[in-house]
Order: structure tokens, then sequence, then C-alpha cells
């Protein structure tokens, strides 16, 4: 079964998680492996990534994620392009499972300003 959401979300927040994403894949963590490096619960970098969920990174995880990737300097962690928008929303095509329980895919299908 196929659902599509909107959501909206600074564009910041948005390609930060997608930033850490790309990192944590990068160098073979996965997202609970990802979590207990940062000292949070195992479940909080899956939470901060799923598009269901209003989690997002604060200005603490920033600190917490440098750690975790072992980075010497806040920049080295922020290594993306400045978002050209305030906030966003995005459209969302998640594909569940037969039971409806579970997110089996999930896919970004449309980014428009606010």
């Amino acid at each position: 079964m196929e659902k599509i959401f909107n959501f909206e979300i600074t564009q910041f927040d948005f390609d930060l998680i997608n930033h850490v994403r790309i990192l944590r894949k990068s160098v073979g963590l996965n997202k609970e492996e990802l979590s207990l490096k940062m000292g949070l619960a195992k479940s909080f970098v899956g939470n901060v990534e799923s598009y269901t969920q209003r989690h997002k990174y604060s200005t603490r995880h920033i600190t917490l994620l440098c750690k975790a990737f072992s980075f010497k300097n806040i920049s080295d962690l922020m290594k993306f392009p400045t978002p050209k928008n305030d906030k966003i929303r995005v459209t969302v095509r998640q594909t569940m499972n037969d039971a409806c329980t579970k997110v089996m895919s999930s896919e970004v299908i449309k980014i428009e300003a606010i």
C-alpha cells in the first residue's frame, strides 16, 4: 500500500538530516549505532531520519554528531550548501507492508518553497 503525505520543515533541518544520513552511511554506521555513539537512545537517529516523525537535530546534537564522527570542528560537519529557502513543503511517497504496520520505503517526490 502506498501513502502520499506532506510536511513542512526548515530547509536547513531537512538538508542537515540528509547530510548526516549520507555521512552515517559513508562510514558504515546504522541508525542505532550512530544514536549510541551520540550517547542517546538507540531509536533517536531513526526518529530524526523518519519522515513521519517530527524529531530534528538541535544545536546540542550538532556537538554530539561531531564527536560521533570524530570531527574536530563543527564546520567539518556542516559541509553542505547554504539552504536557498527558509521553510519548505516536502511531499513523500511511502510504501507500507501488507499489514500497513511498517514503512518499507520512503521517497521524496516533491520539494517546494513556502
